[in-house]
């Protein structure tokens, strides 16, 4: 038996990736960005991609869906909550969680996924409410058990340090967060599973060849193995840089930003701190936004990472497949849910749905 999916705010669909490679069918995805829905479609063929703004969408189109939905998955935009922008209260984009509570209460899954970044959870209404606290009361109001989490994806095998707030909202009684499977350092066990070390960027990037490149090189680690399922490389561009760029690229060392580069070639202050960071290929990556605009640097080339290196720093594999501009493909990118965290998350909600049954 597959259990069944809605993904709303669907991007790319790296959420809906995570669930189907834990065996459930994704049944439909939504979103208002076209070139995003387009590569939705592409990755997830036997889905249906709808074309809407999801705050202006009749919830009777859900009808069809009622009672017939195991899992809603959302990411509502975070760009209201997050601590790098202006964190409005008065931002309408922090109230569109209630759009998804709209659409669940016609669809009645038996467990509705929130995510968003961390900011979420510092940031108040106009009226003085934590969001965080709206969000709990409006999934109580429609009979769902709630709670959250931070969860960081490099706990769970994505090369890239990523956390984000998880709200599980069940129907099925109290469902718990699943346990980190990886660690800075390696452990034997945590709750009986085995705990792997984190992986690191050049673990993830080692086989991939620079801009130019037609073919993978074999991959020896086993992260690149478990991405390797394409020959073709996708959406691998080359970064026209010019030369004052290029300077400043080449005296930032790994690990380091904006502040290795003498003021005589970048004389700015009070940049975020992973504006030209160059990646350390012995750690994790630092949490990816948009690579161009934040200018992150590859660990080894001397040019801002492309899309197919991000994608791999995502956890979307090699048969993963982006469409619109260079620009359109990086912020797709960059609003993703890593795959694996989805996964991690699908396999653990598994258990819980195998076993129990909406009253």
């Amino acid at each position: 038996m597959s259990f069944t999916v809605i993904d709303l705010f669907c991007g790319v669909g790296g959420f809906s990736k995570g669930f189907e490679k834990a065996g459930f069918k994704i049944e439909l995805g939504i979103d208002l960005w076209s070139a995003a829905l387009e590569t939705f479609k592409h990755a997830h063929k036997n889905a249906k991609g709808i074309l809407s703004d999801i705050t202006k969408l009749d919830v009777s189109f859900f009808e069809k869906y009622k009672n017939k939905i195991d899992v809603v998955i959302a990411g509502p935009p975070c760009q209201g909550f997050s601590m790098s922008g202006k964190r409005d209260s008065s931002d309408e984009r922090n109230t569109m969680y209630e759009s998804v509570a709209k659409s669940v209460s016609i669809i009645n899954p038996k467990i509705v996924l929130l995510e968003n970044v961390v900011g979420l959870l510092s940031m108040k209404s106009q009226k003085g409410n934590f969001i965080k606290d709206l969000i709990i009361k409006r999934f109580e109001k429609l009979g769902y058990d709630v709670g959250y989490q931070v969860l960081d994806a490099s706990e769970y095998g994505v090369p890239q340090s990523r956390k984000r707030v998880i709200f599980i909202c069940s129907k099925i009684g109290k469902v718990s967060f699943p346990t980190p499977t990886h660690s800075d350092e390696i452990s034997e066990t945590v709750g009986g599973i085995p705990i792997k070390k984190k992986v690191t960027v050049g673990d993830a990037l080692g086989n991939i060849p620079d801009v130019g490149g037609k073919t993978y090189f074999p991959p020896k680690t086993e992260y690149q193995k478990s991405m390797s399922n394409g020959k073709e490389i996708f959406n691998h561009n080359k970064m026209n840089h010019n030369l004052d760029v290029l300077k400043r690229i080449s005296l930032v060392p790994p690990g380091g930003n904006w502040k290795n580069i003498p003021k005589k070639y970048y004389n700015v202050g009070g940049e975020h701190s992973n504006n030209y960071r160059r990646l350390d290929p012995k750690k994790p990556s630092v949490t990816i936004k948009h690579a161009i605009k934040s200018m992150i640097i590859h660990p080894k080339y001397d040019r801002v990472i492309g899309a197919r290196e991000v994608a791999r720093l995502q956890s979307f594999d090699d048969s993963f497949e982006l469409f619109g501009t260079k620009s359109d493909q990086h912020q797709q990118l960059a609003n993703a849910v890593p795959p694996l965290l989805g996964y991690a998350l699908a396999n653990h909600l598994k258990q819980f749905l195998k076993r129990k049954v909406i009253v």
